[in-house]
């Protein structure tokens, strides 16, 4: 989510990429094709462009995940002992919960192959197919194959997860090449293109559901056959349009490569420590946590609404789309209270409101009867994330240290997944233990709390400002390697 929702058509022909020695880049613009709104889609380079041609691609695959969960827990429902004897409402979360694991110990490695080899292109093409392969394996999902469906989409998280970091291995390079005003005006550009094809997404499949009168299955199914065409599409143009990389840093000697993204992980947190500590050091805790509660939410309210509210996966594609959509005002709104305040109150602010609107949610939705408050919850959970994400993204792009953008963006990514196991987790044992749902589904506000609790620690907003004036790492790592830059890493 981004704060400015203007969108800039450029004239400029696609500049061409640096000399890289691949012949697969692409280097005239006929090669996109003529489509509605594609003078929109070309930006000023071909890694601006092939970035927003594949977050549209990611837009679709996330949409997907919400029909087909519904359609695993459908499932689920009809047999007598769901997937290794846990109930088929753990189902969803539990897959999340493998997922969330198989990332936090995995990116760091698969860090350090995009980093320090020259396979970022090819390893994100790799992982792109396999994304795309088993999603369309999905389209399968029925009574006799769900089992292992459900096991697939816990890999297909993993895989995912490894699609999103090495596209987003390119932003640093791309902030570079076009500069910050440009890189501002297609971060807004980024957002309306993932939204405009989640909302004609969402629209096609809730809208062929409702007309036939489709149950989950035949929903899902419909949903995955969509989502294989139009994120396909999109994935291809977009690995088409980024380009071929040389190795960003070379591997130590002494390094394992398998060794290397975990061992740059603790170098980063400790030059973090040491000298923002009381700024970036809190924030990205707080990042950890928040992330890990917000991100939760989508896993807990689908198994939420399914099981406490009775939905169906229609009605839970539909309070999506209203999510989506009240993103836009909540953007507005969380942009006037950060031009009102400053961006550490903001996102304090946002996350009291997000901790009220769930303790209600959860507290007030509790029999199918209840139904209609879901779409309610939707608007304020739409307002919620869409103050949430851009506050938090510019929070970092203001203090964070110059001249280490890569490293850093890369570090920040990692505390986004780090921990994002944790509150799936318990809601899967809480829900075993037979906790009411509604707890289960509150304690998300814990993890909102400690973020919280991390930003009321962090230092003064001027104080954050004027720590990042000169840039204390790189000049430390001068003293200490005689001058050597520090290494990049995503």
């Amino acid at each position: 989510m981004n704060i400015s929702l203007r969108s800039q058509q450029l004239k400029e022909p696609i500049a061409k990429p640096e000399a890289s020695g691949n012949s697969d880049v692409i280097k005239d613009v006929n090669d996109f094709p003529s489509i509605c709104c594609s003078n929109f889609l070309i930006k000023k380079t071909n890694d601006a462009t092939g970035f927003g041609v594949f977050r549209m691609g990611n837009g679709v695959t996330v949409m997907s995940m919400v029909f087909l969960s519904s359609a695993l827990m459908s499932l689920a429902e009809n047999e007598e002992e769901a997937l290794y004897g846990i109930k088929s409402s753990s189902l969803i979360t539990a897959i999340g919960t493998v997922s969330g694991i198989l990332s936090a110990i995995m990116l760091p490695f698969m860090g350090a192959l995009v980093d320090c080899t020259p396979s970022r292109r090819k390893i994100g093409k790799v992982f792109t197919i396999t994304l795309v392969v088993i999603q369309t394996i999905q389209i399968g999902t029925v009574q006799s194959t769900w089992r292992f469906m459900a096991l697939l989409q816990a890999i297909n998280g993993f895989v995912f997860q490894v699609t999103i970091l090495a596209a987003y291995s390119y932003l640093p390079e791309i902030g570079r090449d076009i500069g910050e005003k440009l890189m501002t005006e297609y971060s807004s550009d980024y957002f309306i293109m993932m939204f405009g094809m989640e909302s004609i997404y969402l629209v096609s499949v809730i809208g062929i559901s409702i007309y036939y009168e489709l149950g989950d299955v035949l929903t899902a199914q419909v949903a995955q056959v969509m989502n294989i065409v139009l994120s396909g599409f999109c994935y291809y143009y977009g690995w088409k349009f980024l380009t071929k990389k040389k190795a960003r840093r070379e591997l130590s000697k002494t390094e394992p490569l398998f060794l290397s993204g975990f061992l740059q992980v603790f170098r980063t947190a400790s030059g973090i420590s040491k000298h923002y500590g009381s700024s970036l050091g809190w924030f990205l805790l707080a990042v950890t946590f928040a992330e890990a509660g917000t991100n939760a939410l989508t896993l807990v309210s689908v198994t939420y609404l399914k099981e406490a509210v009775e939905f169906s996966g229609t009605e839970i594609g539909i309070m999506f789309l209203i999510v989506i959509f009240c993103t836009i005002p909540g953007s507005a709104f969380g942009a006037w209270v950060t031009n009102k305040t400053n961006p550490k109150t903001s996102i304090k602010l946002q996350l009291v409101f997000f901790i009220i609107v769930n303790f209600a949610a959860f507290t007030t939705m509790t029999e199918p009867h209840h139904h209609h408050l879901a779409y309610y919850y939707g608007i304020l959970w739409g307002i919620s994330l869409g103050w949430f994400y851009p506050t938090e993204s510019l929070i970092f792009s203001m203090i964070m240290p110059k001249g280490q953008e890569a490293e850093l963006a890369g570090f920040f990514l990692y505390c986004t997944q780090i921990v994002g196991w944790l509150p799936p987790l318990v809601f899967t044992i809480m829900n075993e233990s037979d906790f009411s749902l509604n707890w289960a589904g509150m304690h998300l506000n814990i993890y909102l709390g400690l973020a919280f609790c991390c930003y009321m620690l962090m230092a003064s907003w001027s104080d954050c400002l004027e720590a990042v004036e000169t840039n204390k790492m790189i000049d430390n790592d001068h003293e200490n390697q005689g001058g050597s830059k520090v290494p990049e890493v995503i």
